[in-house]
């Protein structure tokens, strides 16, 4: 059954398009050929139409939207059932399908022209170092002004942490180290104060500051929320950060651009520690989009890792210490929406409340933990010090683009999946992978949301040689992000250069100069078309031929470019330009199109210019000739008729007549007109 549908997805492929038809029909003979073959498709798919249940078409042209249609459902029932036969449980999750113009907050706050959204490795943001035992990089600055100059002058992947120095010459502080003995309960849950301006910004700031300046420390808990459907390199939507006595939700949006300078005072300072839990992205995310730095981090998950608790999530650690559940509908949801609901505020609250209290009971726990070997029976806070050294190792991340190194990304991917691939097949998904990036980064969005791997892997394997083959590994045109519909004739080509049926070309690119010729003649193809097989066209680059009639020639302007040496199988003359030479055969046939328009309105004016000439001009008189001259010349005539007769015979003499009288119909016409 899949390789009947097979050959039918082929035989519709080499069809011609709407355009194309209109075209063909209009050459001899063509029509009636046309004709039967609809007859023939048309009683294909409705045999195909009544398999699946649906309804049969009684049209006498070929309905390609309801052929499109009815085999993706055939194709992807085939597929599903194929599986079941293998005992396959995986199938790919589809992509979202989201609206690609849909208003984006760095559009709506105005702060797009700061977004790194290219392919130029991540330059730190940071302008100034708040608590600084070194300066900030030279080259960080030097990168920040200039870019793309300075990425000519220097091979650079990633910069060195401006808090490197800062970060590893922190000792383990006392107010960590210390538990209290008795630890106060949680506070109860009120509603978090809201910012989302500088204002009241800075007043939590100076709160904080106020605590440290009392105290000789302070304690914040903090955690993000964040969105990587959107947008190519995701977005923070929220910041929660929590205090021993109140709870805040920071809005970054409408403080995109201060939002770094101002936190960097509290994320930098020493004598703040920062509780987070499973902080690996979370500190990454701070970098790229407010330049901030995190000294003094302790992170609850590395904590949980020294503990050997049963799990290490922030869920667990809630329910273990807390006696209290949290709802993860919310996990998934779309941050980036204002407002938020109130049931979306509490769960982001609820992230920091408690996490402050869980830090002090693991604190404590960790107090308990037996020495693992008599060496160490005078490190009292072995433990501790241990998370305090991994929190170090998180707080060192560096952000990087997604995908910048394909080939290591790759092999992440291969090894997360446990997969495993001879060289051309990774040769190929590398291509794909950048190609899928570089739409990404066109469309800002995530690329692994309209595309994910593993379709990737799926047009790997199958590799797929037309439109339709590639839409229905993708999961069926109703499935397809509306990103990968507008460039399938990319894929589509990657995928045909890999293929070693389908030979490629290489293409020379002159500046301002189109070589390009062509010469239409008389169209007169011979197709024989029966149900379920394969009509089987011949088709050359340089020459497009059907049964020795040339329709189009190409010539090269350099003659040593390597031709196509094998012949193969394609949906028209114009898609096959397409795939090889990015929209030539729809320029192609566009230009076809204008020059028998142009031809046709050319002789149109030109005879109407006949017409009018000749209602508009005036007659003229050409001169007579005189009597005298009249007779010489019949005299002249008489004797080189006899001249010719005598030396030449009587086939000279015909064909000196009638030259003359052709002389003298056009004399007899021109003396129709007078000279005023």
């Amino acid at each position: 059954m899949q390789t009947h549908a097979k050959q039918v997805v082929a035989l519709i492929n080499q069809l011609p398009k709407k355009d194309e038809l209109k075209f063909l029909e209009k050459q001899p003979g063509n029509k009636k050929i046309i004709s039967e073959t609809n007859q023939a498709f048309i009683s294909v798919i409705n045999g195909l139409r009544s398999l699946i249940g649906d309804v049969q078409t009684n049209s006498t042209t070929i309905p390609f939207k309801q052929i499109e249609e009815t085999l993706d459902s055939f194709l992807e029932n085939a597929a599903i059932q194929y599986d079941k036969m293998n005992k396959l449980s995986f199938v790919p999750k589809q992509p979202q399908v989201q609206k690609t113009n849909q208003a984006k907050p760095k559009d709506i706050y105005g702060f797009a022209n700061v977004i790194q959204l290219n392919k130029l490795p991540f330059i730190p943001i940071l302008k100034y170092k708040h608590y600084a035992q070194t300066e900030l990089d030279q080259k960080i600055i030097e990168a920040q002004n200039n870019p793309q100059q300075f990425f000519e002058k220097y091979v650079i992947d990633e910069f060195t942490h401006p808090y490197y120095e800062e970060i590893m010459r922190l000792i383990p502080q006392d107010f960590v180290l210390e538990v209290p003995t008795k630890i106060n309960r949680y506070r109860d849950l009120e509603p978090p104060i809201m910012i989302n301006n500088a204002d009241h910004l800075g007043e939590l700031i100076l709160k904080i500051q106020y605590e440290v300046d009392q105290n000789g420390y302070s304690e914040i808990a903090v955690d993000l929320e964040h969105n990587h459907q959107i947008s190519y390199l995701g977005i923070t939507c929220l910041i929660q950060l929590s205090t021993r006595t109140q709870d805040y939700i920071i809005d970054p949006f409408p403080l995109w651009k201060q939002l770094g300078e101002m936190l960097s005072v509290v994320f930098t300072n020493p004598r703040i520690v920062k509780v987070f839990h499973g902080a690996d992205n979370d500190v990454q995310w701070l970098q790229r989009d407010f330049g901030l730095y995190i000294v003094n981090l302790f992170d609850t998950f590395h904590a949980s890792k020294e503990l050997q608790l049963m799990q290490n999530s922030f869920q667990f650690l809630l329910s273990e210490y807390c006696k209290k559940s949290t709802d993860k509908t919310y996990q998934t949801a779309d941050w980036t929406q204002r407002p938020l609901s109130d049931e979306m505020i509490k769960y982001a609250q609820i992230d920091t409340h408690y996490l402050l209290y869980i830090y002090d009971r693991m604190r404590q726990d960790l107090k308990k933990l037996n020495k693992p070997n008599e060496n160490i029976n005078n490190i009292p806070n072995y433990y501790i010090e241990n998370v305090l050294k991994r929190s170090k190792d998180t707080a060192l991340k560096i952000y990087k683009k997604p995908l910048q190194d394909q080939d290591q990304s790759l092999q992440t991917i291969l090894n997360k999946q446990d997969r495993r691939m001879d060289t051309k097949s990774f040769d190929l998904m590398v291509k794909l992978l950048e190609l899928r990036e570089e739409l990404g980064i066109q469309y800002d969005q995530n690329p692994r949301y309209f595309l994910p791997n593993p379709f990737l892997f799926k047009l790997v394997e199958s590799k797929p040689t037309t439109i339709q083959e590639l839409k229905s590994q993708l999961g069926g045109d109703k499935n397809i992000h509306e990103i990968v519909k507008e460039n399938l004739w990319q894929f589509l080509k990657v995928l045909l250069e890999f293929d070693e049926k389908v030979p490629t070309v290489n293409i020379i690119q002159e500046e301002q100069i189109n070589t390009t010729q062509i010469q239409i003649e008389e169209i007169q193809p011979s197709l024989q078309v029966e149900p379920l097989k394969i009509v089987q066209i011949s088709v050359n680059i340089k020459k497009f031929q059907n049964k020795n009639k040339n329709v189009v020639i190409h010539h090269f302007r350099n003659e040593n470019v390597e031709q196509i040496q094998s012949q193969f199988y394609c949906e028209s003359p114009f898609k096959l330009l397409n795939v090889f030479y990015d929209g030539l055969g729809t320029q192609i046939f566009q230009s076809m199109k204008e020059q028998s328009q142009q031809q046709k309105q050319q002789i149109e004016e030109a005879q109407q210019q006949r017409i009018e000439k000749i209602n508009t001009s005036d007659f003229i008189q050409l001169p007579k000739l005189d009597e005298k001259n009249i007779d010489q010349q019949k005299d002249l005539d008489i004797r080189l008729n006899n001249t010719l007769q005598n030396q030449h015979g009587t086939k000279i003499l015909k064909r000196h007549q009638k030259i003359e009288q052709q002389k003298t119909q056009k004399s007899n016409i021109s003396n129709r007109f007078e000279i005023q």
